[in-house]
């Protein structure tokens, strides 16, 4: 199983996900209900988180210094959850199949039944769909760029570690960061 985050949605960032997984993995055989259990572990909860900051005003998102703040504390913080699920999923037994793991299975299944690439791959070309064309479709994601300059962006980092343990799933830090972030943009403005 292979999950990665992104900080858009679009076309392009997902095929090349894919394409990760396919060199790392080989193509995939079978869908499972992964995606019920990645949302119930690890989606929902900042889902939920989210929603919550916005509804107690600590998240804007028409403010991009906020969104900035959000990205900068969760991105990495969904990834490292995604990861730590990832590796709990691969290597939990399943007692329907003698307690062999998914990587087991994987490893075993590979070996006695290999499952080849499309024939012509390579030279697989859809005329109708521009990639770029399809990074147009569904919710538009805007690119953020760092409110902070290159100095106050490394300071930014030898102060916070977004990924530090947090009984909050990060909101602790998201707050800190914003507060930072906030007083920097301002006595920069005094200036």
């Amino acid at each position: 199983m292979y999950l990665q985050v992104a900080n858009n949605n679009k076309a392009s960032t997902a095929l090349q996900f894919f394409l990760e997984a396919v060199d790392k993995h080989g193509f995939p055989s079978r869908i499972e209900r992964l995606w019920r259990d990645v949302w119930n572990v690890v989606s929902s909860i900042y889902y939920d988180l989210l929603h919550s900051l916005e509804e107690d005003g600590l998240l804007d998102p028409a403010n991009c210094t906020h969104l900035f703040c959000a990205q900068y504390v969760f991105l990495p913080r969904i990834q490292e959850d995604l990861d730590t699920f990832t590796d709990g999923w691969n290597n939990h037994s399943l007692r329907t199949e003698r307690n062999l793991t998914p990587n087991q299975l994987w490893e075993i299944g590979k070996s006695q039944s290999p499952v080849s690439p499309p024939d012509n791959f390579e030279g697989i070309h859809f005329p109708d769909v521009e990639i770029a064309d399809m990074d147009q479709i569904g919710v538009q994601v805007p690119e953020l760029a760092s409110p902070l300059g290159i100095e106050e962006l490394e300071g930014l980092n030898q102060l916070f570690n977004p990924t530090a343990p947090s009984l909050c799933f990060g909101a602790d830090i998201y707050s800190a960061v914003v507060h930072y972030i906030e007083g920097v943009l301002e006595s920069s403005q005094e200036a």
